[in-house]
């Protein structure tokens, strides 16, 4: 009963909320691993990547878990965050004391893999995670109060990289940065 009781610090990931908004409030980090685990299932659809799908579920699963104690990092020019991985470090070591026996590890494993960005798995769920906030901005555009058009390139400069082995999904943020410009979200 003691492990089971310690699945409701994981449940707290429903309580972290992020910058993105869903209709009528903000949108909670659970809901941003539900988004990205449908979205990372469409683009290994669509492009028929050659990925280890077991792993990359793993890691979306487990990268945000880090988020209950380090909250969330808005997606804004604004907010540049350079500390963000050394905070988030010392959270993942404080949270994984704190999980269940069985899925400590499996979580410690899978923050650090998702940090470390070295295989092909990780790279994809990173280009994933980069990707879903910009589309889940799209159901509140009142979120887009304050860029301007300088906010495209910073776009492109702070999150491009991450689609650098994935040409399918670069295409697709293109389209979306192309969205964003024609219907005004840079003017706001």
């Amino acid at each position: 009963m003691k492990e089971l009781l310690k699945f409701k610090i994981i449940n707290q990931l429903k309580s972290v909320y992020r910058a993105n908004k869903v209709p009528g409030r903000k949108e909670s980090s659970a809901e941003h691993t539900w988004s990205c685990l449908l979205l990372a299932d469409y683009f290994m659809l669509k492009a028929s990547y050659q990925l280890d799908k077991a792993r990359v579920y793993e890691l979306i699963t487990y990268h945000d878990l880090v988020e209950i104690e380090a909250g969330d990092t808005e997606l804004s020019p604004h907010n540049e965050n350079l500390d963000k991985s050394k905070k988030e470090l010392a959270a993942a070591k404080k949270l994984k004391k704190a999980l269940p026996k069985y899925i400590d590890e499996k979580f410690w494993n899978c923050f650090l893999e998702f940090e470390k960005q070295e295989t092909i798995e990780s790279k994809f769920v990173k280009a994933i995670d980069v990707l879903d906030p910009i589309i889940q901005q799209l159901t509140c555009e009142a979120k887009w109060d304050g860029w301007t058009t300088e906010g495209r390139d910073w776009l492109i400069r702070k999150k491009a990289k991450y689609f650098e082995y994935f040409p399918e999904i670069r295409k697709d943020f293109d389209k979306l940065l192309d969205f964003l410009e024609e219907n005004k979200y840079f003017e706001r």
